[in-house]
């Protein structure tokens, strides 16, 4: 009955469709590993604007340099530029940028609007830093002596110290009473304060300093987020000198020295009650009802622009391609990611998406295609801890980004065989983390010739049609033998190979598996992450350790420094991929637990607040800012600040030391790599 011509036996068809069914996934292996290696493109900012930095940055300082001009390179250039433009390394993601001295602008100072400011006023910047920005204190790391030489190192920067001027002389307050209250009320609105600061003095807006870059305008009801200090005269000062090259003018020709007062007073009259005293509660940008205002504040203090913004070779972010996407990200044996665009592009990034459809990518994991986000290439893991209404600050805020066309290649999988196999391997399931991640310089996106996911589609396609093909032949194969088909026997071994391959195919898919709860991901991934019990403290206390320990959670504090805060992961970055120069050395990532030896318990809050958002240990380290990325987090606002630290102040103790740091040395990773175990071995190995 059935044709005798056929030439395979059932052992046959198995064996020819399994050796061409592995023939093609090695040719899938093959794919990941050869496909996506070279970036398509690599920037280089003009110096200028974005100035390179070898690690650590004393390196940069030439041999022939003075102590005090290696004492800049080591503690300033990182974010001031090696020649002062407000051009350092770290720049691209701070708002405001770091102050260009060739400039010979300075917003903190004595002296009247359009002179440079005094060295006294220099030296108490220096000193004492600028309330709740990246500018941190120096006087507990430097000398008088040292920071007296940075005062005249910055000065020799621009010729605009030539024309000194004596500082302004603060004439007598004006009596705070209900008429000078009024008064000030009434400026504040004929002088326009309120186009920026609002009628509610919140601020807010987002406004251009003198070289085009963004500024937020102060919450004027915030006291502790004054750069210059909140005193009466210091704020009488800031509305006699302005604050220039930001926005703010100088109204000492437009008010007399008593109606400045006024102002002051109205001011003062109507500051709120801070988060942590009595009767205060939160109310930061993290706070406000403007959703695209919140989720602009939320995404620049995030860490999205850690991949969603192509770096060039010494890891500067490309800044007219912010959070475009294109980073290579290593995750074998998970894949190979390329990061999204997340610009407004229709046709490439988020334009053709809803606010809810972005949320719930961001919350839950669930791409635009309805599949499941890889946790490994996108941790929202942790960003489900997102409050709805957070999540949805951040995709109004990304629909209203500039667009930016930039095509991303879907994601790359090794082979069936192979990745089952790594994954058995490695363990640590059900999440099957890959033992490295890798973070790649330039941008893979806009790949000419044919896309690697497509090539890999075919080969999957290939696959599925030499099983079908198989289960098709198998009757002719069993006919021909003169074997009796068994319809139990026939069910049987098909459910067996059904069961077979759907058992392959979960451990293939893990983690990104469909039909498994957000909740549950989320859960198994920072359920762990600690709950103090805050009932024994005030109400304004409790709400802010609750504040930071969401931060911790959404900030992905986490993911770095483990749910417990112990530390200890790897990231190495060895020679750049250029070959020029040294990469960052070796970093273990802190401990920031409460323990007072290994952890943060000895430090201050203020010497926490100093690592956060300037990047500068207490031990008057610098760290390396996408191994720490400070230069994000100096974008919190101070509630948040206050609020992680306090949360960091109850965390249980850990006594786990930490490796020390180790500069870069030839057993580096050549290119940036991030280990997701402990391990405390230095360099590209463990």
């Amino acid at each position: 009955m059935f044709p005798s011509w056929f030439p395979l036996s059932r052992r046959g068809v198995a064996l020819v469709a399994l050796a061409l069914i592995l023939v093609l996934d090695v040719g899938r292996s093959i794919l990941v590993r050869e496909a996506m290696q070279t970036p398509a493109s690599v920037w280089k900012p003009d110096p200028k604007v974005y100035a390179d930095t070898v690690w650590p940055p004393a390196a940069s300082a030439p041999a022939s340099a003075t102590s005090t001009q290696k004492l800049y390179a080591a503690n300033c250039a990182i974010c001031h530029g090696p020649d002062g433009r407000g051009n350092g390394a770290s720049a691209p993601s701070m708002i405001p940028r770091p102050r260009d001295f060739t400039q010979g602008l300075f917003k903190y100072k004595t002296t009247p609007a359009g002179a440079p400011p005094s060295d006294d006023d220099l030296y108490a910047v220096i000193a004492d830093g600028l309330t709740a920005s990246a500018m941190p204190a120096w006087r507990d790391l430097l000398t008088s002596d040292e920071i007296r030489s940075l005062v005249g190192v910055v000065k020799s920067m621009s010729p605009a110290f030539a024309n000194a001027a004596p500082p302004i002389a603060i004439p007598p307050r004006v009596n705070a009473d209900a008429a000078s209250l009024e008064r000030g009320r009434k400026l504040y609105a004929e002088t326009g304060c309120a186009q920026c600061h609002g009628d509610n003095l919140r601020g807010g807006v987002e406004l251009q300093d003198a070289k085009a870059y963004p500024v937020i305008s102060r919450d004027l009801t915030a006291p502790w987020t004054f750069r210059g200090g909140a005193a009466p005269e210091n704020l009488w000062m800031r509305l006699t000198t302005g604050l220039s090259p930001g926005p703010m003018p100088s109204f000492a020709e437009i008010l007399t020295s008593d109606q400045r007062w006024d102002v002051v007073n109205y001011l003062l009259a109507n500051q709120r009650v801070a988060p942590w005293a009595p009767g205060g509660a939160l109310q930061g940008p993290g706070a406000q009802a403007d959703l695209a205002a919140r989720g602009r504040y939320l995404v620049h203090a995030e860490m999205c622009g850690l991949c969603h913004t192509e770096i060039d070779r010494g890891g500067i972010y490309r800044e007219d391609r912010y959070l475009a996407g294109g980073m290579r990200v290593g995750a074998e044996p998970q894949g190979v990611f390329v990061t999204r665009n997340l610009t407004s592009d229709v046709d490439t990034g988020l334009g053709g998406a809803s606010v809810k459809q972005i949320a719930d990518a961001i919350r839950n994991g669930k791409g635009l295609d309805g599949r499941t986000l890889n946790i490994w290439g996108m941790p929202w893991m942790y960003l489900h801890a997102f409050g709805d209404d957070d999540a949805s600050a951040i995709a109004t805020y990304l629909k209203t980004l500039p667009a930016v066309s930039n095509h991303i290649p879907a994601p790359l999988h090794a082979g069936f065989v192979e990745t089952i196999a790594r994954k058995l391997i490695g363990g640590g399931f059900p999440a099957a983390p890959p033992p490295t991640l890798t973070y790649g310089v330039g941008s893979y996106a806009n790949l000419s010739g044919v896309e690697p996911a497509r090539v890999q589609s075919w080969l999957i396609d290939a696959q599925g049609a030499v099983l079908l093909l198989a289960l098709i032949a198998m009757p002719f194969a069993a006919r021909r033998a003169g074997v009796k088909p068994s319809k139990l026997r026939g069910a049987l071994k098909l459910a067996g190979l059904g069961l077979a391959i759907l058992i392959g195919w979960l451990i293939y898919a893990l983690p990104a598996l469909s039909f498994l709860p957000s909740e549950r991901v989320a859960e198994g991934a920072a359920g762990s992450i600690p709950k103090p019990d805050v009932s024994k403290l005030a109400p304004e206390k409790a709400a802010m350790a609750e504040r930071g320990r969401y931060l911790f959670n959404v900030a992905s504090c986490a993911y770095c420094h483990t749910n417990d805060g112990s530390g200890g992961f790897k990231l190495s970055g060895g020679v750049r991929q250029d070959g020029e120069g040294a990469g960052i050395g070796t970093i273990f990532t802190a401990n920031i637990s409460s323990d007072k030896n290994a952890g943060l318990g000895a430090w201050s809050d203020a010497e926490i607040a100093r690592a956060v958002r300037s990047g500068v240990s207490r031990d008057g380290r610098p760290l390396y800012w996408q191994g720490m990325p400070w230069d994000h987090f100096s974008n919190w606002d101070e509630e948040d600040v206050r609020s992680l630290t306090s949360y960091l102040r109850l965390l249980p103790p850990v006594a786990e030391k930490v490796p020390a740091y180790r500069p870069p040395a030839p057993d580096d990773c050549p290119v940036y790599t991030f280990w997701v175990h402990k391990t405390r071995e230095p360099g590209c190995a463990g």
